[in-house]
């Protein structure tokens, strides 16, 4: 039996040659029809959503405490998914989750409305690569000089890059994540993202509906409990990662980039906010440097490891945080790639920019990527 993988590599590579795409390098998302219509979709239908809950509110259908119960239970699921799953397990690697831990992340994350699970982490990783240099993925300040070029970069941090060929993988991201491609429960999660996507937006309409006994409860729970809170969790909050946490905030250490400490994000990000904190330190699980930090997403962690759910934690690496402490501006500007802890991820210590396409979010390339029927690690053997 052919390999799926692969055949749906041949496949999209095919269609790409049909369009006229093959070779899309720099080009932008226009080049193709489904990119073009992904990005539309991230970008404009949670804010409609929220919109249209709105207006059914002043006309008189108010969220009651179903709906909104739904909105922060799904909103709770989503971001523990990502944040902990998507960020600190399969970006990062900072700790290594018994079977069902790691496939619940997984499955949790993907109905954050912020892609599948494996083009997630390759594009954070990507990102701590190169951060704030010419390769970031969604770096601010790469659109030239002026305060309108700030404003253009703002945007692009924030939500335009995801429609940038070159931002969301055409460049080369399968490379980044060799070895989640090699694991085969997050590569079926990965793959039927969709169904995951799907997932989260019917489950609170089912019950909103269910709990009413109408279209109406049901339609409700969509908007509030669905759209509505991907705005919220990803528009107003999450993605702010990308661009506030990049440009206001404290920077106690000096890393090669711009991140920052900006502690009004850190419950509504699981203390991803302290991102300066994780710049000088991309490997630990744990955002908080001090005992007032707030990092909900590391007290989950902790609490996974007393339950004995998971194992090898990373903590901060305290000689390394004070080395950056004692740094210069122009001495953080160095070592780049050993700040960014992808080196062991990426399968080789070359990390230049390959011009070939690598299709859809989901379909690796065949020779980067092809998956392996082994487990990912002893644990998942012995299970």
């Amino acid at each position: 039996m052919p390999d799926p993988i692969e055949t749906a590599a041949t496949m999209d590579r095919a269609s790409a040659a049909q369009s006229g795409d093959a070779q899309v390098g720099h080009a932008p998302v226009g080049g193709r029809g489904v990119d073009r219509i992904l990005a539309a979709i991230v970008t404009f239908v949670p804010p409609l959503g929220a919109i249209a809950a709105v207006v059914l509110w002043l006309q008189g259908y108010a969220p009651g405490w179903t709906e909104l119960g739904l909105m922060l239970a799904m909103h709770a699921v989503a971001l523990i998914g990502v944040e902990v799953g998507f960020h600190r397990l399969f970006a990062h690697r900072s700790f290594e989750p018994h079977r069902a831990i790691k496939i619940a992340l997984a499955m949790m994350g993907s109905t954050a409305f912020q892609g599948p699970v494996i083009w997630w982490a390759s594009i954070h990783r990507k990102h701590h690569q190169f951060s704030d240099q010419p390769g970031d993925p969604h770096s601010m300040y790469l659109s030239g000089p002026g305060w309108m070029a700030r404003v253009r970069g703002a945007v692009h941090s924030h939500i335009g890059w995801i429609w940038s060929a070159q931002s969301v993988g055409r460049g080369g991201f399968a490379k980044y994540a060799k070895d989640l491609y090699r694991d085969p429960d997050v590569l079926a999660i990965h793959m039927n993202y969709l169904r995951y996507l799907l997932l989260g937006m019917a489950i609170p309409a089912l019950i909103a509906g269910l709990v009413h006994m109408s279209w109406t409860g049901a339609l409700l729970g969509f908007l509030w409990g669905g759209l509505a809170r991907v705005f919220v969790m990803n528009h107003l909050t999450y993605w702010c990662i990308n661009s506030v946490t990049h440009a206001l905030g404290r920077r106690p250490y000096k890393t090669r980039d711009r991140s920052t400490n900006f502690a009004l994000l850190c419950i509504p990000t699981l203390g991803q906010s302290w991102h300066n904190n994780h710049h000088a330190d991309p490997s630990s699980a744990l955002m908080n440097h001090r005992w007032w930090q707030l990092d909900l997403g590391g007290l989950l962690i902790r609490g996974f490891a007393r339950a004995g759910l998971i194992d090898n934690m990373r903590r901060p690496n305290r000689e390394r945080l004070r080395h950056l402490e004692s740094q210069t501006g122009a001495e953080s500007l160095a070592g780049g790639q050993e700040q960014a802890g992808i080196k062991d991820f990426s399968g080789t210590a070359d990390h230049a920019e390959r011009s070939d396409d690598l299709g859809t979010l989901f379909v690796p390339d065949e020779q980067d990527a092809a998956p392996s029927r082994e487990p990912s690690n002893k644990r998942t053997q012995a299970q």
